[in-house]
């Protein structure tokens, strides 16, 4: 059966490069209080890294109505996310262009959604499509997304 153009219409999209190495969300880790509560944190890194990234995206302007325009996309959103990790320092030339190890590429979407969306009122919930791609890279190492709304 062949789709009808208006079902592959989608609202709008948003793009945006973040000009970051890609960074998997760690493990979280806990320490026990004095008063016997446990509490548990991410590393400094991390947080670091997820400060940056809203840093950029509010010095670029990149939350603008066109995001939250995609956001509210009445059918959600559909999220295309592509990782450009940086390869081995050891590596002078790209033999395999996919990155087949560490970091998984599902931390690696969570950092990169988390990070995009933490402290907004809107939440990551609203992906409800995901395609994703892991590639090494020698010189710019770097994430580009693309948010879709699906009407």
């Amino acid at each position: 059966m062949k789709a009808t153009e208006k079902e592959c219409k989608h609202l709008s999209e948003w793009k945006y490069i973040i000009e970051l190495p890609p960074m998997a969300t760690p493990r979280p880790q806990s320490r026990r209080l004095k008063d016997g509560r446990t509490i548990t944190y991410y590393s400094t890194q991390y947080t670091e890294y997820m400060y940056n990234v809203q840093k950029m995206l509010v010095e670029d302007g990149a939350y603008n109505e066109n995001f939250y325009n995609v956001l509210n996309a009445e059918m959600g959103v559909r999220a295309e996310i592509i990782f450009y990790v940086q390869a081995p320092k050891s590596q002078k030339k790209i033999k395999n262009v996919m990155r087949t190890s560490a970091p998984d590429i599902d931390n690696l979407v969570k950092a990169c959604l988390d990070s995009i969306f933490r402290g907004l009122d809107v939440k990551d919930s609203r992906v409800c499509m995901l395609a994703t791609a892991k590639f090494q890279e020698l010189h710019r190492p770097r994430t580009e997304i693309r948010l879709i709304g699906v009407e």
